[in-house]
């Protein structure tokens, strides 16, 4: 299968894109494949992130997964989406926003071939707003495949996620699922809190004021909840086990950094349920940084933004190394920004990611 043609994107030859991440020879790479440690085990960069459990995947492009055979009976078929997320857009007061996000579009539309489809994972706008919805709809009208939305907390604490199930994500339910040329893809919806607004007397404002801010506490930590978990049981049930299983969601679908609430309290309960399946590939957003790492079965893979970048945690910090470890720089109108290509391999239904890192290469403005 052929894909993206670099030469599309931005007239330029081709390059490599690497992930963040830790080597099977232990070298830490930051998104530009910079080695900024040596000789650093995984077992030490894992234990230093305090994720117990947990193995990062090798920094190349391409995470694969175990081979899967057929679903319901039908073999797995070649194909290729996208994914976008956190694009934050907030109307003509941030213009820069909405340059990234079309630059993202362009890419995506001269993708050759086409993707089947575009995963939207949530954050499209920021402060909840009619206004807000409108802009971020018309710019997103440019693209040209199908897309499939799921919500951010950023597009849900204003309204409760009115307009966005109404006019996005169009079903009776934020999480769904589908299959697709032999793989079965599950939307979730990870941003939901506990009600901290009611007994505090908040206005829409307040609460999605509260419910945006990472750094705010008092918003508590995301979960699944146990109606989406019991729904993800019944969903699975028929579902065969060798079939590759394709996950999204705004937040990550694991306990990563509590402080800024990269966290989902319930995730373990939905690893046990996903923990049967042998190809078992998720894709989160929420960071707005490359990250990448396995628990048991699962691979995971964190989303870059189209609006800007977060730095890494203090955690990523104790390696070892002297001073920071490199930041995006936010001045910079593509640094540390991008989107992704994701591939299905027919027949052994092997998952492979690509991150259109703009550090790497900047589209035209």
């Amino acid at each position: 299968m052929k894909s993206v043609d670099k030469n599309d994107l931005n007239g330029e030859p081709d390059a490599p894109v690497f992930s963040t991440g830790v080597t099977g020879e232990g070298y830490v790479y930051d998104g530009c494949r910079n080695a900024l440690s040596t000789g650093w085990s995984r077992r030490g960069f894992i234990e230093t992130l305090g994720l117990s459990g947990v193995t990062l995947a090798a920094a190349p492009l391409a995470s694969l997964l175990l081979p899967g055979s057929a679903l319901a009976g039908t073999a797995v078929e070649d194909f290729t989406f996208a994914i976008l997320a956190d694009s934050h857009t907030m109307g003509k007061k941030n213009g820069p926003m909405k340059v990234r996000l079309e630059a993202a579009i362009r890419q995506i539309n001269a993708m050759t071939p086409a993707p089947d489809f575009v995963m939207y994972l949530g954050d499209a706008i920021t402060d909840g707003t009619l206004e807000e919805f409108k802009y971020f709809e018309e710019i997103i009208a440019g693209l040209k495949p199908t897309i499939h939305y799921l919500a951010g907390e950023h597009d849900w604490y204003l309204d409760m996620g009115e307009y966005y199930m109404r006019n996005m994500i169009r079903r009776s339910m934020p999480y769904y699922s589908f299959d697709h040329k032999g793989a079965h893809i599950m939307a979730l919806h990870g941003c939901n809190l506990s009600d901290f607004w009611s007994s505090r007397k908040l206005s829409p404002q307040e609460r999605m004021k509260v419910a945006g801010d990472i750094n705010d506490p008092a918003q508590g930590t995301f979960a699944l909840g146990r109606a989406q978990l019991d729904w993800m049981e019944k969903d699975l049930a028929n579902v065969p086990k060798d079939a590759p299983i394709l996950i999204f969601s705004h937040v990550p679908l694991y306990q990563y950094h509590k402080p800024w609430n990269f966290w989902t309290q319930d995730a373990d309960l939905a690893h046990a349920i996903l923990r049967p399946f042998s190809n078992v590939q998720v894709f989160h957003a929420h960071v707005h940084q490359l990250v990448e790492h396995q628990i048991a079965n699962m691979k995971f893979t964190g989303i870059l933004s189209t609006s800007w970048p977060h730095p890494y945690p203090e955690s990523y910090h104790t390696l070892g190394l002297t001073g920071q470890m490199p930041r995006p720089n936010p001045s910079l109108l593509f640094d540390g920004l991008g989107w992704h290509i994701a591939r299905v391999e027919g027949g052994s239904g092997k998952v492979s990611h690509e991150d259109i890192l703009w550090t790497l290469k900047p589209p035209a403005a």
